[in-house]
């Protein structure tokens, strides 16, 4: 079984979603694992492969849409690695014109094809659930269709049941 780590307070080891420490309600992550298909080796410390030698920073370019590293307000934290969301739209699902994302979703069947929405106004990042079959969450709550729902940093995204994303603010 895959060690679950609190952000704050690191591996955890008892069982659960939310930090064993009294007082702390941060949602556990699993261990950040290389992206690299088939890989799953355990990241270093400071966020290399010991196998390929990647890092997060370069994981989360590949992903992230054409803006530039000075508009990347915020990041999005998937299980398959870091989002970066600047100042353009991020549309969420399993469309093949959706790109990368795409890619990177297509084993999460529960997530539409055209799933949601994700971008910054006024420095402030959004979600809009687009219609989506098994629906879009912000910690915990649905958004509903239409709805948009602004996100802050340490939010709890979810797509559907399978896909839960952290948001952070870059730079906090």
């Amino acid at each position: 079984m895959a060690t679950l780590i609190c952000p704050i307070h690191g591996p955890q080891s008892g069982g659960g979603s939310l930090c064993s420490q009294p007082g702390c309600m941060e949602f556990l992550q699993p261990e950040p694992t290389c992206p690299e298909p088939g890989c799953g080796n355990p990241l270093n410390p400071d966020g290399t492969c010991p196998l390929h030698s990647l890092t997060m920073a370069a994981e989360a370019d590949v992903y992230a849409p054409a803006t530039t590293r000075e508009s990347i307000l915020f990041q999005l934290e998937f299980p398959f690695g870091p989002v970066a969301v600047g100042g353009d739209e991020l549309r969420i699902g399993r469309a093949e014109e959706l790109g990368r994302i795409a890619d990177a979703l297509k084993d999460y069947d529960k997530v539409s094809r055209q799933h949601a929405i994700v971008w910054v106004e006024s420095g402030d990042l959004y979600v809009r659930d687009l219609g989506s079959t098994n629906g879009t969450f912000v910690n915990d709550r649905k958004v509903e269709h239409g709805d948009r729902r602004q996100l802050h940093d340490g939010d709890e995204l979810r797509f559907s049941s399978t896909v839960r994303v952290r948001v952070r603010r870059a730079g906090a």
